[in-house]
Order: C-alpha cells, then sequence, then structure tokens
C-alpha cells in the first residue's frame, strides 16, 4: 500500500470570501488584513494544523463575534474552504 500525504492550501480570494460571508474581520485594518489573507494564508504551499490555527486566533482578534465563539470554531470554517489534495510519496 502506498503513502499518501494530505496538502491543503487556501487561497486569499477563499479566505476573504469566508470572512465576508461570516463577518468576520471587522477590526482589522488593510495591512492586519492583507497579512492574515496572503502571508498567513495563500502564500503558503501547505496549511498545517497550526497554521490554521494561526489564521483562527487572528480572525478571531479582529473580529466582533457572538459570545461562546472561539477559534476552534472559526478554524472549522477555515478548514472547511481549503483546498484539499492527496499526493503519493515516493
Amino acid at each position: 500500500m502506498s503513502n499518501y500525504k494530505e496538502i491543503r492550501r487556501l487561497s486569499a480570494y477563499d479566505l476573504r470570501a469566508l470572512c465576508i460571508t461570516q463577518n468576520w474581520y471587522t477590526r482589522g485594518t488593510q495591512q492586519e488584513y492583507s497579512h492574515l489573507l496572503y502571508d498567513l494564508a495563500a502564500h503558503k504551499s501547505h496549511l498545517t494544523t497550526q497554521d490554521i490555527i494561526e489564521i483562527a486566533q487572528d480572525i478571531l482578534t479582529h473580529s466582533e463575534l457572538p459570545d461562546g465563539y472561539d477559534a476552534g470554531a472559526i478554524a472549522w470554517e477555515v478548514n472547511r474552504v481549503c483546498n484539499v489534495c492527496f499526493i503519493q510519496e515516493q
């Protein structure tokens, strides 16, 4: 049986669409928003679990959210919109 590796990627466009749909990132500056979209997401060739948590925490910090919202709930949504592929390891 071959070994496969899961690769997760997230485009700035998809993350932006998620933020708009969820009404997230309402308290960040343009520079902070660009950092989220590009540095934390789009410019990475593979998003690890820790990367997704970092994105979620950044969104949490820059959003006005209802009580009970936490980084785990945001991370679930972020992970859901990632583009996932599986590649066979050599």
